[in-house]
């Protein structure tokens, strides 16, 4: 069958007047002329990932890779799918097998690299070759599955505008991994396609475009990083796909580090020249101050959610879910949170009205058993553990974890410690660390460690920087607990493996996989295989067996659920054009005027 398909990236932009930098703003909406947005970057530039979609497995990174690399197939950002006629992709036909085993892309051939190199089907499989033979542990384990799913692209030697990516098996969400592959400047890093494979994989770990990625296609191209002020990057006129269909109009846009939300907000609204303009998805805390102010303020139900991640597996001894093999690893237990019941029972002490109506500030929803409330999978049968003290007691008592001692808080239980309990030597004191990386989720955190010292659970709350939390904790798969947060894909997937699959449990500094805390259900595994390789693709189908996966996490409890965010997106009053959709804030960031 044959599907027309063309598509495009979200534009975006940035740069400005900072650090002694001056911009000189016309304002006569020609290119260059809409002057320069602003974007806060609450996380800070001086540890971010490397700026190529390869390597980069956090928001701050993909943020700036969504500006500067085109994908094969984009997102219509009004129907939140695939779509034709979306900019900055290079679709321009795609033909699928009847097997559902073949996706045949035809390419567009009028992009080019900044440095004027025609961007062909070669570029793409580059990405594909480096993510078959790149060590795991040095490539974004986003791309995980677009890895595990695929079993072979070429390029026909007579067309390098044609790319054809074959399956092992169907797979229902099989546009998601081909039409997800990105396009790498194969030439910049000194590959030809007469190498294919046989090339020196490990240089594209630790290459100067990690950091400083000259050759790149977009609305905007880099142009330098400042450590721990601002990454800068300017109009890039030689774009395909100007939303205006002729220019980009800013001038450029700034990655701008303000580390505290509190104070982006007040300076969004100060509404000054050369500073923030436009915040993207900040944390509700800062809602009501962005709504009393002067800007344009945008909310729609979102896909970003925060969880409490629980380590499941011994913490003193970290390992990959499967072996060289592919054979699931027995990682032994967490002392107190691998045992099913103490992780029900911290469920059920979670007050999350307290939580939405507080640090929140009603800008979300509960979550109940890790899909969001706006994915077609969503069971609404399912209901959330209520806020039970009592049952969280009993859980706890039954799991052998007794209180002893001085109540932690007035009328709450003594510190619990271990009387017979699965894990933990006798006598073991009920006390977890709760990592954050600071902004609303710090909030929540100190919350929790108040409503959880009520049933004699102690908790030590520590924000660390991004980097440091997710990586040499979470990645490395060292810590306890987690206040931590996902934005979900798009268009929605219901396989949910990127998260609490086993092939993604990798404990690394580097680039571990997202199933930090090593859960590992067998029936799930099944269940997500054939939600994804569903035979005849039912609908159906596939909704119930997303319904059976979500009973599985609610009864395992591998994360304590917490809340669905509003997305939140906030531009100046001086910024023209501004123009949101749910989820994409910025799809039309290229013909924004930014007037002074």
């Amino acid at each position: 069958m044959s599907k027309l398909v063309r598509y495009a990236s979200l534009g975006l932009v940035l740069v400005i007047l900072l650090a002694g930098l001056s911009l000189v703003m016309a304002q006569d909406n020609g290119p260059g002329s809409g002057g320069a947005v602003v974007w806060g970057n609450q996380r800070g530039s001086a540890n971010i990932d490397p700026l190529v979609p390869l390597r980069c497995s956090g928001v701050d990174c993909a943020d700036i890779n969504n500006l500067l690399y085109p994908v094969v197939m984009g997102i219509d950002p009004a129907t939140q799918g695939f779509a034709m006629g979306v900019p900055f992709a290079l679709a321009t036909d795609l033909q699928i097998s009847d097997d559902l085993l073949t996706y045949t892309y035809k390419l567009r051939d009028d992009m080019t690299w900044n440095d004027g190199t025609p961007i062909t089907a070669y570029d793409v499989l580059f990405f594909w070759l480096a993510l078959q033979n790149m060590d795991p542990a040095e490539v974004s384990s986003s791309f995980a599955q677009n890895k595990q799913n695929l079993i072979n692209a070429e390029v026909p030697e007579d067309d390098p505008y044609t790319i054809i990516f074959t399956y092992e098996s169907a797979n229902c969400d099989g546009l998601r991994y081909s039409a997800g592959m990105v396009a790498l400047p194969a030439h910049g890093y000194g590959w030809t396609p007469d190498m294919g494979a046989d090339y020196d994989w490990t240089i594209p770990v630790g290459h100067a475009f990690d950091t400083a990625p000259t050759i790149t296609s977009g609305p905007f191209k880099f142009t330098r990083t400042e450590a721990g002020t601002a990454i800068y990057l300017e109009a890039d006129q030689n774009y395909a796909d100007p939303i205006n269909g002729e220019y980009v109009l800013p001038q450029g846009l700034v990655y701008l580090d303000v580390p505290d939300y509190n104070v982006m907000a007040e300076r969004f609204n100060a509404a000054q020249p050369g500073d923030v303009n436009y915040m993207n998805e900040p944390d509700s805390a800062v809602l009501p101050t962005l709504q009393e102010g002067p800007g344009q303020v945008f909310t729609a139900p979102g896909r970003l959610w925060h969880y409490v991640s629980l380590n499941l597996a011994d913490p003193d001894n970290p390992q990959n879910g499967l072996d060289e093999d592919g054979n699931v690893i027995d990682q032994g237990h967490h002392p107190i949170l691998g045992d099913v019941r103490v992780r029900q029972a911290l469920q059920y002490a979670v007050d999350i009205d307290a939580i939405l109506n507080g640090p929140v500030n009603g800008n979300g929803v509960a979550m109940v058993a890790g899909t969001i409330p706006t994915a077609f999978t969503f069971d609404s049968a399912i209901q959330r553990r209520p806020f039970d003290l009592t049952e969280a007691r009993r859980l706890l008592d039954e799991a052998g974890w007794v209180s002893t001692g001085d109540p932690l808080v007035d009328g709450g239980d003594g510190l619990r410690t271990c009387q017979g309990c699965m894990y933990a030597a006798e006598g073991t004191e009920f006390v977890l660390d709760m990592i954050n990386p600071g902004d609303v989720r710090n909030d929540v955190a100190v919350l929790l460690q108040a409503q959880f010292a009520e049933v004699g659970v102690d908790v030590i709350v520590r924000p660390l920087d991004f980097n440091t939390m997710y990586d040499d904790n979470l990645g490395a798969q060292i810590y306890d607990t987690a206040v931590a947060g996902w934005r979900g894909s798009l268009p929605f997937n219901p396989d949910q493996r990127s998260f609490f699959g086993v092939e993604n449990d990798i404990a690394s500094t580097e680039s571990a996989g997202f199933n930090f805390g090593s859960y590992y259900n067998a029936e799930f595994e099944t269940l997500s295989d054939q939600i994804a390789n569903n035979p005849g693709c039912d609908p159906e189908d596939i909704i119930a067996k997303a319904h059976q996966v979500q009973q599985i996490f609610y009864d395992d409890q591998p994360y304590l659920w917490l809340y669905a965010f509003n997305s939140i997106y906030a531009a100046g009053p001086s910024v023209e054009g501004f123009d949101p959709y749910p989820s994409f804030g910025t799809w039309n960031i290229d013909a924004w005027n930014v007037k002074q």
